[in-house]
């Protein structure tokens, strides 16, 4: 099932994405599926800090395994942890679904981002593993830190 996202910055641009909008059903929607059409604030997806925070410490738990007798590597911890804080979804390929894909981090809000980030801290903790959080980062100011 396709998806798409119109998004309204101003007034004077709500009549245009109205016809993008009806355009779209008009000549794209697979009509065998409703429409959800649904009003949100748009919140800006997570940050390219904590984004490069968290591959940082993917790459320090990978290490952190490895060097416990656990082969790892950086992506497929990435992967673990996504799959474990994070879960699967569907997804839509045009009418294709692809049935419980790990979810991704790029459409994480910076508060979702910061809640996911906060599970993995705390995991690794508990794993013994002491992961870098740098003071500027924008995870530790986001911490109050």
């Amino acid at each position: 099932m396709k998806s798409e996202f119109w998004l309204i910055k101003t007034r004077d641009e709500i009549k245009e994405r109205i016809e993008f909008f009806k355009k779209f059903l008009d000549e794209e929607w697979d009509w065998s599926y409703p429409v959800k059409w649904k009003v949100s604030r748009y919140t800006s997806a997570r940050s390219v800090s904590q984004n490069n925070l968290f591959h940082m410490w993917c790459a320090e738990m990978a290490t952190a395994f490895t060097e416990r007798g656990y082969q790892v590597n950086e992506e497929e911890m990435k992967m673990l942890i996504k799959y474990k804080f994070l879960g699967t979804e569907d997804v839509f390929i045009g009418n294709t679904e692809i049935p419980a894909q790990v979810r991704a981090t790029r459409k994480l809000s910076p508060g979702e981002m910061m809640d996911f980030m906060d599970q993995i801290q705390s995991w690794a903790l508990d794993h013994g593993v002491y992961l870098t959080c740098p003071s500027d980062s924008e995870f530790m100011k986001l911490k109050g830190g």
